[in-house]
């Protein structure tokens, strides 16, 4: 059955709007891993049903995350996040030659295919131990770089207002980090800088001078509200902007204490990378 959907994938059975193929998909990737036994069971499946197994699931997960990504919150995303969580292990260990002849060429119009090399490249990211390695991927498949040195990311990439940016990125990574994420996005020179510890964002963006504080409660999230890049119809600011000079606001404060980061090693680290 997993065979035959990927063919009319192929064949281009679906239109273009029509998504309708995700739910199936992933049921039958469900499928495949309610057959991914605890080790004592494997040890009486013939290992090659195994290797086929594991590879089918690569594949179809290849085709689930096209258009969607393994952390955001659309409707493509969390059905292919679902999917990421009950298969991840699966897909591990799959070696792509073992469902090469569900590789098809897009010869068809409207064809959903699974390259070789998006194979290779899920099969790479399910093998990561980084706990952030879903988002790094999303950020690379945008065009963007994202790197961590001693708890302080950066973003980089063509994107027009970086606030949207860092504060999505803010939101991603403080999944592993409760405690508080700090995140300084550029784009051209222009930076944006969030901290964020739930309930609290803390923004700065240039060529601004002062920290602006946002209380954000679920169903919110700290992507959510800055979405449209136009603070002055960001709701849930608390206070008046507090200058730089003046230290940090509470909740910033507290993230820094968290994070071990003296204010002034955040200023100096913050204006040399605008420098």
């Amino acid at each position: 059955m997993t065979n035959l959907y990927i063919q009319l994938l192929a064949a281009g059975a679906w239109d273009e709007n029509d998504h309708s193929w995700r739910a199936g998909l992933s049921r039958l990737l469900e499928a495949l891993g309610s057959e991914d036994a605890p080790i004592e069971v494997q040890q009486q499946t013939p290992s090659e049903t195994r290797r086929r197994l594991d590879a089918t699931a690569a594949v179809v997960m290849t085709l689930l995350v096209q258009d969607a990504t393994l952390t955001g919150g659309g409707e493509h995303d969390v059905l292919a996040a679902r999917a990421w969580r009950y298969s991840k292990a699966m897909i591990a260990r799959a070696e792509p030659a073992e469902a090469e002849d569900l590789m098809f060429p897009p010869d068809q119009a409207l064809a959903r295919v699974a390259p070789w090399s998006e194979v290779e490249r899920l099969i790479a990211l399910a093998q990561e131990d980084d706990p952030h390695a879903e988002v790094i991927e999303e950020f690379t498949a945008a065009g963007w770089s994202a790197t961590n040195e001693d708890g302080f990311w950066e973003i980089t990439g063509s994107f027009g207002n970086p606030v949207p940016v860092a504060a999505r990125a803010a939101e991603r990574f403080g999944r592993h980090h409760p405690n508080g994420v700090l995140v300084q996005a550029r784009s051209r020179n222009r930076p944006a800088f969030v901290a964020w510890a739930a309930p609290h964002l803390v923004l700065l963006n240039p060529p601004a001078r002062v920290w602006r504080t946002y209380e954000i409660r679920p169903p919110a999230t700290p992507e959510s509200p800055f979405s449209g890049g136009d603070l002055s119809v960001v709701p849930g600011r608390v206070g008046a902007p507090t200058p730089l000079g003046a230290g940090p606001p509470d909740a910033l404060k507290k993230i820094l204490a968290e994070a071990g980061l003296p204010y002034p090693t955040l200023i100096g680290r913050l204006f040399t990378l605008d420098a």
